[in-house]
């Protein structure tokens, strides 16, 4: 068996000297030469060769005595299934081995690297097994061999045991070119020392290495649990902006897996193209993003609103890859969003109302002016009794409107915080429309509009406020002349059905556009400006509407085919009967009457002028009247008039009307005569309050004196 050798080199130009002098060698000395190596080493073997005169004319490499092998071609014919096989190894390399030797007759330097050719493809193991069939081979054919394994092949710790079972495959080792071995003893022993001292050294900066790449190693998987479990979401794109990483905030935030998200183009997530381009843009300019707004769409198709903070990684101008933490804004952003809102709405009911105090100054002027001309005309003709009369009727007329105005005004207030109560009592229909158009007749007849009613023969009767339904018919009725120009139609119709009374008041006026249909019911709400002032009110009549439909289990609705084409409002109303009634009624529904005996009446009232236009109309009814304008005055006059009745005004000053009934019950002792309250205060804690102050009756301003009388004349 021949000798079996192994050269590790770092460079190539090595290796191809040291096959040259060990093939070299052997051609000079007569042996066969048998080169197996990549084309790229076979022709810079063939040069060195020629160089040297072991090739061309002095020995041709064709005369039989050297043979060169392609290592990838031979490999090709050998391998199987990517292991050498053994039969075609003996085939391949015992045919080659028989021709260099000219069948055997002489001794043949073989050179191989295909061995070194796996190895440093990362197969040592078939590099092993191929030195192994050269170990078999060599003892059938004369024949010494020669392999080659560059040391970049085994450049870690782990290649150490790949290293040894190389060595061990081999009957002689050669050095790399980096290292000589010595001459002589002494300096063969320096030389071990110095080994000794660099593989010391070395195995300590090894083991230094491990601690610091464990520690390295430790950190990486902190850093990488810190991304990875952050409560942000965060996300790497690449310089074409592909997903490369994501965490798993990041993917529990938009609700896809890793597979759905990551390996994906962040584009196809983003709502808006038109951000993320601009996003990207800026990024690859080198651009730092704070607070990005974005939209990003969620696996279940929801919409996410984010934050975004990003930067770039540039390397040599050119971008590498981009950097991005994502903050979920959606529920910060929706809580904006609805409370820019409602300060819209605010700043629409802040407008509206400054609009109603516009025209509720406007409305209330408007009877003043007829009042004070009538007021003047008095005084210029105060012996034409049918000029103070016509004048007197003109200024009932506005107190009466502006009554109508004040009443609905207090009504909204009551309505809109839950104070208004209802008498509820079984009503007819006819009733209803009868009430209804008493109020609203004088505007219909002032406009010369056609009205017309389609009722039902049979009497209907539902169980509401007798007060408050005419009310509701009315303000339609008043609402529909209104705003139909002069001359127009009006219709009230109403059918009964499924429970239910429906009542329908039409005209053919200005009607409604879509956006004030569906507003026409809130506060303060009416048409155009220029046209709500040109024909009156405040805005609160179709308000009053819906609050007391809606007390009576009803609903109302408003129809229109759009400006121009008229209006239909629709009032549903149950006819069932409600479990129960609220409310009562402190002021008696009479006709005036005169009273046919004298009553000491004492007015306590610190307006002079009501107070004393109020005496002046009960002497003309033949009271004793006596006048005073303070509580403590009106105490002491009581305790030796003995008033038969005291008319109260509840704010006074210094003792309230509350104050002052109380101290004339308890302490004057006027358990019998009779204590009126009459006040602006109208609500029905108002009343309440009176009640338990000792007061018989409560009457609101302005006074209705055709009820007072009744109330005085029917005074036991």
């Amino acid at each position: 068996m021949g000798d079996h050798f192994v050269q590790f080199y770092e460079e190539g130009s090595f290796l191809v000297e040291e096959v040259l002098g060990f093939i070299g060698t052997g051609l000079w000395s007569g042996d066969a030469g048998l080169v197996i190596a990549t084309r790229s080493r076979l022709g810079d073997l063939e040069r060195r060769l020629n160089q040297n005169g072991l090739g061309g004319g002095s020995m041709p490499a064709h005369a039989g005595r050297y043979i060169c092998l392609d290592a990838e071609e031979t490999l090709s014919q050998i391998m199987v299934d990517g292991w050498p096989d053994e039969a075609r190894f003996n085939e391949v390399i015992g045919s080659a081995l028989r021709r260099a030797s000219n069948g055997g007759s002489a001794h043949v330097r073989a050179y191989d690297e295909m061995a070194g050719f796996l190895c440093s493809g990362g197969r040592q193991q078939t590099a092993i097994r191929m030195e192994q069939l050269w170990s078999g081979i060599a003892k059938i054919h004369s024949c010494s061999l020669l392999c080659a394994y560059p040391m970049s092949a085994f450049s870690t710790e782990e290649d150490g045991k790949s290293f040894n079972d190389v060595c061990a495959v081999h009957s002689h080792v050669c050095l790399a070119e980096s290292f000589t071995l010595p001459t002589g003893q002494d300096q063969l022993r320096r030389t071990i020392a110095i080994l000794q001292q660099k593989a010391n050294a070395l195995e300590s900066e090894v083991s230094r290495r491990k601690v610091i790449e464990k520690e390295l190693h430790k950190r990486e998987q902190e850093l990488s649990d810190f991304l990875e479990n952050a409560v942000e979401g965060m996300h790497r794109l690449g310089a074409d902006g592909e997903i490369l990483w994501a965490n798993k905030a990041e993917l529990e935030l938009l609700g896809y897996t890793p597979e759905e998200y990551i390996g994906h183009y962040i584009t196809e997530f983003h709502v808006d193209q038109n951000v993320i381009a601009d996003i990207l843009g800026k990024l690859r300019r080198g651009e730092t993003l704070y607070d990005y707004p974005a939209r990003i769409r969620c696996k279940n198709g929801s919409i996410k609103h984010v934050l975004m903070h990003s930067n770039a990684l540039v390397e040599d101008g050119d971008l590498i890859s981009t950097r991005c933490m994502t903050r979920d804004v959606t529920d910060r952003v929706r809580l904006e969003e609805e409370l820019n809102k409602r300060l819209h709405e605010l700043a629409d009911v802040d407008r509206r109302k400054d609009e109603f105090l516009a025209m509720l100054g406007h409305e209330l002027r408007n009877p003043l002016a007829p009042i004070m001309t009538s007021i003047e005309l008095m005084r210029m003709y105060d012996h034409d009794a049918d000029k103070i009369a016509h004048a007197r009727e003109m200024i009932a007329r506005q107190v009466m409107l502006m009554t109508r105005l004040v009443d609905d005004l207090l009504d909204v207030s009551r309505i809109t915080r839950g104070k208004i109560e209802l008498k509820m009592e079984s009503v007819s229909l006819d009733y209803i429309v009868e009430r209804a158009l008493e109020l609203a007749r004088p505007l219909i007849n002032e406009r010369h509009h056609h009205l017309t009613l389609n009722l039902p023969a049979e009497p209907i009767q539902l169980f509401g406020d007798p007060a408050r339904l005419p009310q509701v018919l009315a303000n339609l009725l008043h609402n529909a002349a209104k705003y139909t120009d002069i001359g127009g139609s009006i219709s009230l119709s109403a059918r009964q059905g499924n429970g239910n009374l429906e009542l329908v008041v039409s005209d053919n006026g200005i009607g409604l556009d879509a956006e004030l249909r569906d507003k026409i019911f809130d506060l303060f709400v009416q048409g155009a400006n220029s046209m709500a002032r040109a024909r009156g009110g405040l805005g609160l009549g179709l308000t009053l509407v819906r609050s007391l439909v809606r007390l009576h289990g009803g609903s109302v609705e408003a129809r229109s085919g759009g400006p121009g084409c008229g209006s239909e409002f629709v009032v549903v109303l149950p006819l069932g009967t409600p479990s129960m009634e609220t409310g009562c009624r402190s002021e008696p529904q009479s006709e005036m009457a005169v009273s046919t005996s004298q009553r000491k009446i004492l007015i306590v009232d610190d307006n002079v002028d009501a107070a004393e236009s109020l005496g002046e109309f009960l002497k003309a009814c033949g009271h004793n009247i006596h006048i005073t304008h303070d509580g403590v005055t009106a105490i002491n006059i009581a305790s030796h008039l003995r008033p038969d009745a005291v008319i109260l005004d509840i704010g006074l000053p210094t003792m309230d009307g509350y104050e002052v009934a109380q101290s004339l019950r308890s302490k004057v002792g006027l358990t019998s005569s009779l204590l009126v309250a009459v006040t602006g205060y109208a609500q029905e804690r108002d009343r309440i309050s009176a009640k338990a102050a000792g007061f018989d009756y409560h009457f609101a301003k302005p006074l209705d004196i055709k009820k007072l009388a009744t109330v005085l004349s029917g005074m036991k």
